[in-house]
């Protein structure tokens, strides 16, 4: 299978509107939200381990975050 990506542009717009989206919600609605927002993107990519790669890949970024 060939590994897709987003455009920069096109991810800037997804980020644009994942941070609106977010604000948007009661804070106590955030984490609800973010897991049923993954679930439906893995539903949609179909390939478990792309998934469980990409998951990593978010916790890593979460963890390099914290540290800086």
């Amino acid at each position: 299978m060939t590994a897709t990506t987003l455009p920069f542009a096109e991810l800037e717009r997804v980020y644009e509107t994942l941070a609106e989206t977010l604000d948007s919600l009661p804070e106590n609605q955030e984490r609800l939200f973010l897991a049923q927002l993954a679930l439906a993107l893995a539903h949609r990519v179909g390939d478990v381990e792309r998934v469980m790669v990409a998951i990593e890949e978010a916790r890593r970024g979460v963890e390099e975050a914290g540290a800086g």
